[in-house]
């Protein structure tokens, strides 16, 4: 006889305990790409590497991280996405270590390779464990909070990494110890992660029906017929063939906003430090607080964004998206206008604008698949999101890179810059037809549409 229900009291979720720790395990991961690119000017220095050199690279694990998206999908929604987590955090700590071996651009650009096909498997895992175990009232903040790891890093790591570079004397020991502590992130999954809220034993019936909201308000799930042992078999009535999926047109205008996002997001982050190190002359130390304005004001723009989602919006995403859009684009023409003689007040009111509207985007658009069609097919549907996102993304360094220019006066990101805001204008007019799933049950508009 299945066990009944039974309320619980108090504030606490265990599901807070899953948000922190995947939220600290893709910190730690996310780590590896912001360390590497702020050591950029050493690396380069190094193994002799030019602007083209670095874009290749980034190219290369960018265009190999895309469409591992989409296997870590389906391996996350067959097999659970703690096994595929557990083999991220492993590859990712060999990766890590074995960039500090390097001795030139054809080994730095096989590794980088490497690291996009065996560390693809790390996010959507992350993201598919939250789209269980929070409702949706939760789901967007809960998503911010995983949003947190790759905005809270690069406001720290550049801090971290410069230390430890400068302690060093070296760039090298930097990717061994980071490496090595890669291993903690590994031990608390492994101990504290389950795949759904039914596989803790102690948790109360009624935290493990609140992770179920959602389908228990469409009524695909009856309340009174629930138990631990078939929730799973119940949930998996919810999902959608996934041609549907691919084929409704709010999703393909949400593919291609997080497109635009990533493209925008992957400029920023791998080209800022060289630009404020080549355009402004700061040294290491102070190149590396810089770089981390942009970081400091996008997790103040996610943790709001995702809250007035939620709360304000009633779950709706597409606002937020649109106004991350927007308010992007302006910021980002300032930096491609922008000039060694500007004030530090300008320059720093300028990352910090654009970090706040770039960063507000993750917790609406990750939310989004969970919410329209079902947490048990999120894995699959996340993953078509972000592998064509990251295969696309993995062009904006590239070409970022052909389009930084040296001049007599020195070295020009103008064109950079601007290619990123064209960037910034395509999400917004793909994030016009996106519409959430209020939108689509009040005008009757079927999910294949």
């Amino acid at each position: 006889m299945s066990k009944p229900l039974s309320p619980s009291t108090g504030w606490w979720r265990y599901r807070y305990l899953v948000a922190a720790i995947v939220f600290f395990g893709y910190s730690i991961q996310y780590l590896d790409r912001v360390k590497t690119t702020v050591l950029v000017p050493l690396i380069s220095q190094s193994l002799h590497l030019t602007h083209s050199d670095v874009g290749n690279a980034m190219f290369l694990l960018m265009i190999f991280y895309g469409p591992t998206q989409i296997l870590s999908g389906f391996l996350c929604d067959r097999f659970g996405p703690k096994k595929v987590l557990v083999f991220s955090l492993i590859t990712w700590s060999i990766f890590t270590i074995y960039m500090a071996y390097m001795q030139n651009a054809t080994e730095w650009y096989i590794r980088n390779a490497l690291f996009g096909i065996f560390v693809g498997t790390e996010f959507v895992p992350s993201a598919r464990l939250i789209a269980r175990w929070f409702p949706k009232r939760e789901r967007a903040q809960a998503q911010g909070v995983l949003s947190w790891s790759w905005i809270i890093t690069p406001a720290w790591a550049p801090l971290l990494t410069t230390f430890l570079a400068s302690y060093f004397n070296d760039w090298r020991p930097v990717f061994i110890w980071l490496g090595i502590f890669g291993l903690v992130p590994l031990v608390i999954v492994l101990l504290f992660i389950y795949d759904r809220p039914e596989q803790v034993r102690w948790l109360s019936d009624r935290e493990v029906k609140e992770s179920y909201a959602d389908e228990l308000e469409s009524g695909i799930l009856k309340e009174a017929a629930i138990s631990r042992e078939n929730l799973a078999k119940q949930a998996k009535k919810a999902e959608i063939p996934l041609r549907d999926v691919l084929l409704n047109k709010s999703f393909i205008a949400v593919v291609l906003s997080y497109l635009a996002c990533q493209m925008t997001f992957w400029g920023i982050v791998t080209w800022s430090p060289s630009y404020l190190s080549e355009v402004f002359k700061f040294n290491l130390m102070k190149m590396g607080v810089w770089a981390s304005i942009y970081f400091a004001a996008g997790v103040i723009g996610a943790f709001l964004s995702s809250r007035i989602s939620d709360k304000f919006f009633n779950g709706r995403r597409r606002p937020m998206i649109i106004l991350s859009f927007l308010g992007t684009i302006p910021f980002i023409l300032l930096l491609a206008m922008s000039r060694p003689g500007i004030s530090h007040m300008g320059l720093m009111l300028i990352l910090a604008g654009a970090g706040f509207f770039a960063n507000m985007i993750w917790g609406p658009i990750l939310a989004w698949p969970a919410d329209v069609f079902s947490p048990e097919m999120y894995g699959r549907a996340l993953g078509f999101v972000t592998g064509i996102a990251y295969f696309g993304a993995a062009f904006a360094p590239l070409i970022m890179s052909r389009l930084i220019i040296k001049t007599p006066a020195g070295v020009s990101y103008t064109y950079a810059w601007t290619f990123i805001a064209f960037c910034a204008v395509a999400g917004l007019i793909a994030s016009a037809i996106v519409r959430d799933r209020q939108d689509i049950s009040n005008n009757s508009i079927s999910l294949s549409e």
